[in-house]
Formats: structure tokens, C-alpha cells, sequence
């Protein structure tokens, strides 16, 4: 890996930039292989000092400052260092994240989704037990007109309009939750906008 694929040039510089203006500090950032990452200070023939970045425990550059500058400047020269490294990581960490949640973002979505057709297949299926429901109906009126050859009839009526009851009530239990899952969703999107 190389730094700027952990930070972007522009914030190397402005980083740079920064610090030269407050610290009064010549300095310029280089990657492994000695090419310059960043604009700063033509250091042609002076001995240099550097000092490494790290990321992730892999040294990906340094901050190169003149080996003649005072003891402060090659503090402030370390620390940018230092500070380089951790705004790396932290850019890292971020487009991870951003990646992270898009994914997330997206899940949620689709779980949402996923909710509102097991809402609506749970309708249909309420419309079916109100329809159990009234055949059963149908059926013990039927069976009482047939009289003594109807009683078996009618003891089958009686069955289906109690599984029809029992369906009624899961439906009602699964509408039930699927409304409060959708408002944990609705509520988790509303937090991740």
C-alpha cells in the first residue's frame, strides 16, 4: 500500500501546509521510494532529516526536513509525522465504515421490503379465514336444515369455524409484530440519514 491510498493528496498537503505556516517549518512529504507526495521545500545538496509514517505498522513514507533546522522545527517535523499517520488511519477507518453502512443502509431497506410482502401475503390470508369463516357458517345452516342426517355435518362445520377463529387470531399476532418490526426499521433508517 502506498499513503495516498489512505489519505487523499490534497488533505497531505493542506496537512503540510498547515503546519508549515504555525511551526515556520521547511519541510515536504515523500513516499518509500523517495518521490515527493507533497509540495514543499527544495532540500538540493542539504543533509536531511526524516521522519516515518506508519500505518498499520507499515511504514508507507517519512516527513523530510533539513538537517540543519532547529530542534523544534524537527519536533514539529515528528509530530507531523505522527499526525500524518493517524489522519491515515482514521481516512481508513472511514471509507470502511461508509462502505460498512451503505451495506447496512441497504440490508435495512430490503428487510423493510421484505416486512411489507409478508404484511401483505398475511392479508391475504386473513381474507381467506374471514372466507372459512362464513362458509363455516353456511355449512351449520345447511346442517340444520338436514336435520338428524346433517349432525356429522355440522360437527365438521363447528371444526373448521374454530380453526378459522384460531387462524383469524395468529394473522392478527403476525400483523401484530410485523408492524413493530417495521417501525424498529422505519426508526433505524430515520437514525442512519
Amino acid at each position: 500500500m502506498i499513503l495516498t491510498d489512505y489519505m487523499d493528496a490534497k488533505k497531505l498537503q493542506d496537512l503540510q501546509d498547515f503546519f508549515s505556516e504555525i511551526a515556520g517549518l521547511e519541510t515536504v512529504v515523500v513516499d518509500m521510494e523517495g518521490e515527493r507526495l507533497t509540495e514543499g521545500h527544495d532540500f538540493q545538496g542539504e543533509e536531511t532529516d526524516s521522519y516515518d509514517i506508519v500505518v498499520n505498522g507499515e511504514k508507507l513514507g517519512a516527513v523530510v526536513v533539513s538537517g540543519a533546522a532547529d530542534r523544534k522545527a524537527k519536533s514539529a517535523a515528528k509530530m507531523l509525522g505522527t499526525m500524518i499517520s493517524q489522519t491515515a488511519i482514521l481516512e481508513q477507518q472511514k471509507k470502511r465504515n461508509t462502505g460498512k453502512f451503505d451495506s447496512v443502509r441497504d440490508d435495512i431497506k430490503k428487510s423493510g421490503e421484505l416486512v411489507q410482502t409478508i404484511n401483505e401475503k398475511t392479508g391475504h390470508l386473513k381474507g381467506i379465514a374471514k372466507k372459512q369463516t362464513i362458509l363455516s357458517l353456511n355449512a351449520t345452516i345447511e346442517a340444520a336444515r338436514s336435520g338428524e342426517a346433517g349432525v356429522g355435518f355440522a360437527v365438521v362445520a363447528k371444526s373448521m369455524q374454530d380453526l378459522s377463529n384460531q387462524s383469524a387470531g395468529i394473522y392478527t399476532d403476525i400483523e401484530t409484530s410485523v408492524e413493530e418490526i417495521t417501525n424498529l426499521i422505519n426508526s433505524i433508517i430515520d437514525s442512519l440519514q
